[in-house]
């Protein structure tokens, strides 16, 4: 009832869910060019997720395949029916892989397609815990994951986070009611969970864990010294919050344009003259200003183990690195997963630091 009241008066004044302003690029966020300036490990149009085995070896999911990376070449190591659109890898070297709405470990010959007394519609992350426990985001309960844009138009809820033991599959409700569950991760001060439609991290079964992000979060990936990579998968822009607010407007766009000419987020942009355009985003005498609007953005960050941004690493609005879903640290260099561009990008660490202005390593 609370929560009701609360709505309403947001949106008469314009504040909470009903405000139409967007955190700026500064401090920690500010904009470089790192991502689009990064070495590009693999490319390859299926791209989906990316994890590091317990000997650092790269494995990543491309379609239906899972590929190992090894000195530059991509060996196929796992196939399966359906497209992959997660992966983990377990303390014992074990993979699981998520195909949309069942999840297969390795090892168990019958995938896992229910917990929690309901199917799985649209797995997006997979996480692996310190107890053996698979952490799973289960994103809605309406829309595939490839759907994404119907939920977040839809103003869609019905994510949720679960907690599976691998052999005896008894699960654990750790949080529902999500705004897309896009990535999870236990850390010590509990099971972190992103919240990509109110543009957040929170802690499952308590309150949120950062304020308000600049895009929409995605995977979550531990660092060596308790802190993660946190993957957005896009910018933010004023119109799109606008559009949430315009329900016989966005109600009516659903209904007869294409997705993709939708006034929404997007993992890629500036292919097709179609796609709608700000006038901020109209290039005048060739350049396209640093401020023009994102349709389309690529941005990572790099949290403490106090979830404090430290540095982050962007391809701005006009580049073709967006869309990143996952970031992975390994030893000194700094791996990105690209799906918007279909690429795997190799940064160094000691580079982003500089950039972002940090000397004496990351706390």
């Amino acid at each position: 009832m609370l929560d009701f009241v609360g709505q309403k008066i947001g949106s008469l004044l314009g504040r909470g869910g009903s405000s139409l302003s967007v955190p700026i690029l500064d401090g920690a966020f500010k904009p470089n060019n790192l991502l689009e300036e990064a070495e590009v490990l693999l490319e390859r149009h299926d791209l989906e997720d990316m994890a590091l085995a317990p000997d650092g070896t790269l494995f990543v999911a491309a379609g239906a395949e899972v590929l190992a990376i090894e000195g530059g070449a991509a060996r196929p190591v796992e196939r399966h029916a359906d497209r992959i659109t997660a992966l983990t890898i377990l303390r014992d070297g074990s993979r699981v892989v998520a195909l949309g709405d069942r999840i297969v470990i390795e090892g168990r010959a019958i995938p896992v397609s229910e917990a929690g007394g309901r199917r799985f519609k649209a797995i997006t992350a997979l996480s692996a815990m310190a107890d053996g426990r698979i952490l799973i985001c289960d994103a809605s309960a309406r829309y595939e994951g490839e759907q994404w844009q119907y939920d977040l138009m839809s103003k869609g809820r019905s994510g949720r986070l679960l907690a599976l033991e691998p052999s005896s599959l008894r699960a654990e409700l750790l949080q529902n009611d999500l705004a897309w569950a896009c990535g999870a991760l236990e850390c010590r001060s509990g099971v972190l969970v992103s919240e990509s439609w109110r543009h957040r991290l929170r802690f499952a079964g308590k309150g949120d864990a950062t304020a308000e992000l600049p895009g929409y979060p995605a995977r979550i990936t531990p660092t060596a010294d308790g802190g993660f990579w946190l993957s957005l998968f896009s910018g933010r822009a004023q119109i799109v919050e606008f559009v949430l607010q315009e329900n016989a407007f966005r109600r009516e766009m659903m209904e007869t344009i294409d997705p993709k000419y939708w006034i929404s987020p997007a993992l890629s942009s500036g292919v097709d003259f179609l796609e709608p355009l700000q006038s901020g985003g109209v290039k005048h005498m060739g350049i396209l200003k640093p401020w023009a609007p994102p349709r389309s953005y690529g941005l990572a960050v790099r949290c403490d183990a106090n979830r404090i941004p430290l540095m982050s690493v962007h391809s701005r609005v006009g580049g073709t690195n967006h869309g990143i879903v996952t970031t992975l640290e390994r030893g000194n260099e700094v791996l990105a997963l690209s799906k918007g561009a279909g690429r795997i990008l190799r940064m160094d660490l000691e580079a982003i630091r500089i950039t972002n202005g940090i000397t004496g390593g990351v706390a």
